[in-house]
Protein backbone atom coordinates (compact mmCIF):
# COMPACT_ATOMS: atom_id res chain seq x y z
CA UNK A 1 0.00 0.00 0.00
CA UNK A 2 1.77 3.61 -1.13
CA UNK A 3 0.16 6.40 -0.60
CA UNK A 4 0.71 10.03 1.04
CA UNK A 5 1.21 9.84 4.61
CA UNK A 6 -2.12 12.59 5.28
CA UNK A 7 -4.39 10.29 3.04
CA UNK A 8 -3.07 6.97 5.44
CA UNK A 9 -4.00 8.68 8.11
CA UNK A 10 -7.59 9.67 6.96
CA UNK A 11 -7.92 6.33 5.35
CA UNK A 12 -7.49 4.78 9.27
CA UNK A 13 -8.88 8.12 10.98
CA UNK A 14 -12.28 7.08 9.23
CA UNK A 15 -12.32 3.27 9.17
CA UNK A 16 -11.65 3.80 13.01
CA UNK A 17 -14.41 5.63 13.81
CA UNK A 18 -16.92 3.61 11.82
CA UNK A 19 -15.69 0.05 13.58
CA UNK A 20 -15.79 2.10 17.02
CA UNK A 21 -18.89 3.26 16.86
CA UNK A 22 -20.32 0.20 14.92
CA UNK A 23 -19.00 -1.74 18.09
CA UNK A 24 -20.07 0.61 21.21
CA UNK A 25 -23.18 0.91 19.59
CA UNK A 26 -23.90 -2.67 19.18
CA UNK A 27 -22.62 -3.55 23.33
CA UNK A 28 -23.74 -0.27 25.42
CA UNK A 29 -27.53 -1.76 25.30
CA UNK A 30 -26.01 -5.15 26.69
CA UNK A 31 -26.16 -5.80 29.83
CA UNK A 32 -22.77 -6.87 31.55
CA UNK A 33 -23.89 -10.61 32.33
CA UNK A 34 -25.06 -11.46 28.39
CA UNK A 35 -21.38 -9.60 27.50
CA UNK A 36 -20.08 -12.61 29.54
CA UNK A 37 -22.21 -15.32 27.67
CA UNK A 38 -20.23 -17.53 24.98
CA UNK A 39 -22.40 -18.14 22.50
CA UNK A 40 -19.61 -19.98 20.74
CA UNK A 41 -18.27 -22.55 23.17
CA UNK A 42 -14.73 -22.83 22.20
CA UNK A 43 -14.53 -18.90 21.37
CA UNK A 44 -14.29 -15.36 23.75
CA UNK A 45 -17.24 -13.59 24.58
CA UNK A 46 -18.27 -10.25 23.43
CA UNK A 47 -16.38 -8.33 26.92
CA UNK A 48 -13.37 -10.97 25.90
CA UNK A 49 -12.71 -10.05 22.59
CA UNK A 50 -13.50 -5.92 23.80
CA UNK A 51 -10.73 -7.13 26.45
CA UNK A 52 -8.07 -8.19 24.26
CA UNK A 53 -8.47 -5.06 22.32
CA UNK A 54 -8.01 -3.57 24.87
CA UNK A 55 -4.86 -5.40 26.21
CA UNK A 56 -3.69 -4.50 22.46
CA UNK A 57 -4.08 -0.95 23.06
CA UNK A 58 -2.22 -0.62 26.45
CA UNK A 59 0.57 -2.86 25.06
CA UNK A 60 1.48 -0.31 22.09
CA UNK A 61 0.43 3.07 24.49
CA UNK A 62 4.09 3.25 26.33
CA UNK A 63 6.36 2.78 23.09
CA UNK A 64 4.32 4.88 21.19
CA UNK A 65 4.49 7.76 24.07
CA UNK A 66 8.01 6.68 24.46
CA UNK A 67 8.56 7.57 20.68
CA UNK A 68 6.82 10.49 20.11
CA UNK A 69 8.93 12.02 23.23
CA UNK A 70 12.47 11.46 21.65
CA UNK A 71 11.37 12.77 18.54
CA UNK A 72 10.42 16.48 17.15
CA UNK A 73 7.72 16.88 14.78
CA UNK A 74 8.56 17.03 10.51
CA UNK A 75 6.39 19.38 8.98
CA UNK A 76 6.76 17.90 5.24
CA UNK A 77 5.88 14.62 6.22
CA UNK A 78 2.03 14.24 5.50
CA UNK A 79 2.54 15.04 2.39
CA UNK A 80 5.69 12.63 1.90
CA UNK A 81 5.05 8.49 0.81
CA UNK A 82 4.03 6.06 3.15
CA UNK A 83 5.26 2.82 2.78
CA UNK A 84 4.71 -0.18 4.77
CA UNK A 85 7.64 -1.98 6.48
CA UNK A 86 7.99 -5.86 5.89
CA UNK A 87 6.97 -7.57 9.33
CA UNK A 88 4.30 -4.09 9.62
CA UNK A 89 2.68 -4.90 6.47
CA UNK A 90 3.16 -8.98 6.97
CA UNK A 91 0.74 -8.67 10.34
CA UNK A 92 -1.74 -5.69 8.73
CA UNK A 93 -2.25 -8.61 5.80
CA UNK A 94 -2.88 -11.39 8.12
CA UNK A 95 -5.29 -9.69 9.97
CA UNK A 96 -7.65 -8.90 6.98
CA UNK A 97 -8.06 -11.93 6.26
CA UNK A 98 -11.27 -13.14 6.81
CA UNK A 99 -9.97 -17.01 7.80
CA UNK A 100 -9.81 -17.54 11.72
CA UNK A 101 -6.60 -17.13 13.79
CA UNK A 102 -6.76 -19.94 16.64
CA UNK A 103 -5.07 -17.55 19.12
CA UNK A 104 -3.64 -14.12 19.61
CA UNK A 105 -0.72 -13.38 21.48
CA UNK A 106 -0.41 -14.50 24.60
CA UNK A 107 -0.05 -10.82 25.69
CA UNK A 108 -2.97 -10.03 24.14
CA UNK A 109 -5.36 -12.91 25.69
CA UNK A 110 -7.57 -11.72 28.29
CA UNK A 111 -8.38 -13.63 31.17
CA UNK A 112 -11.63 -15.70 31.88
CA UNK A 113 -13.53 -12.59 33.21
CA UNK A 114 -12.66 -9.23 31.54
CA UNK A 115 -12.69 -6.29 34.01
CA UNK A 116 -15.71 -4.14 35.19
CA UNK A 117 -16.79 -1.75 32.78
CA UNK A 118 -15.13 -2.91 29.64
CA UNK A 119 -17.39 -1.04 27.33
CA UNK A 120 -16.12 2.44 28.72
CA UNK A 121 -12.51 0.96 28.89
CA UNK A 122 -13.05 0.19 25.12
CA UNK A 123 -14.28 3.48 24.13
CA UNK A 124 -11.53 5.58 26.23
CA UNK A 125 -9.09 3.75 25.01
CA UNK A 126 -10.66 4.52 21.23
CA UNK A 127 -10.83 8.28 21.83
CA UNK A 128 -7.06 8.05 23.12
CA UNK A 129 -5.75 6.26 20.13
CA UNK A 130 -7.16 9.00 17.78
CA UNK A 131 -5.49 12.02 19.73
CA UNK A 132 -2.16 9.96 19.35
CA UNK A 133 -2.55 9.25 16.08
CA UNK A 134 -3.16 13.43 15.44
CA UNK A 135 -0.62 14.35 17.88
CA UNK A 136 1.24 12.03 15.48
CA UNK A 137 0.01 12.85 12.19
CA UNK A 138 2.99 16.39 12.00
CA UNK A 139 5.95 13.11 12.33
CA UNK A 140 7.69 10.93 9.88
CA UNK A 141 5.52 7.75 10.25
CA UNK A 142 7.94 5.61 7.94
CA UNK A 143 10.86 7.03 9.95
CA UNK A 144 9.84 6.27 13.45
CA UNK A 145 10.28 2.90 14.17
CA UNK A 146 9.02 0.29 17.01
CA UNK A 147 8.75 -3.25 17.54
CA UNK A 148 5.27 -5.16 18.13
CA UNK A 149 4.73 -5.84 21.60
CA UNK A 150 3.28 -8.89 20.28
CA UNK A 151 6.31 -10.14 19.17
CA UNK A 152 9.80 -11.53 20.36
CA UNK A 153 12.76 -9.15 20.26
CA UNK A 154 14.46 -11.01 16.98
CA UNK A 155 11.89 -9.81 14.54
CA UNK A 156 12.06 -6.79 12.89
CA UNK A 157 10.78 -3.51 13.90
CA UNK A 158 8.37 -1.39 11.77
CA UNK A 159 7.63 2.21 11.61
CA UNK A 160 5.26 3.84 12.69
CA UNK A 161 2.07 4.04 10.09
CA UNK A 162 2.19 0.06 10.39
CA UNK A 163 1.45 0.23 14.00
CA UNK A 164 -1.31 2.52 13.46
CA UNK A 165 -2.86 0.53 10.70
CA UNK A 166 -2.35 -2.65 12.44
CA UNK A 167 -4.44 -1.26 15.15
CA UNK A 168 -7.27 0.07 12.61
CA UNK A 169 -7.35 -3.10 11.16
CA UNK A 170 -7.26 -5.33 14.16
CA UNK A 171 -9.98 -3.33 15.53
CA UNK A 172 -12.07 -3.97 12.47
CA UNK A 173 -11.60 -7.34 12.14
CA UNK A 174 -12.63 -7.45 15.59
CA UNK A 175 -16.09 -5.53 14.98
CA UNK A 176 -16.94 -8.43 12.41
CA UNK A 177 -16.27 -10.80 15.62
CA UNK A 178 -18.18 -9.31 17.73
CA UNK A 179 -21.18 -8.39 15.13
CA UNK A 180 -21.57 -12.01 15.06
CA UNK A 181 -21.40 -12.74 18.26
CA UNK A 182 -23.96 -9.83 19.39
CA UNK A 183 -26.22 -11.58 17.01
CA UNK A 184 -26.07 -15.11 19.21
CA UNK A 185 -26.74 -13.60 22.62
Amino acid sequence: MRLQQRELYQKLRDEEIASRDRIVTLVRPIDTARLNEHPEPKGWSVAQVLEHLVLADQLYKKPVAELMARKSPDAGAPAREWKSSFIGGMIASTLEKPKSIKRGPPAFRPGPTPRNGIVEAFHTNEVRFLEVMEDASSHDWRALRLRSPALPAIFPSMNLGDAFRIHVVHLTRHSRQIERLVKQL
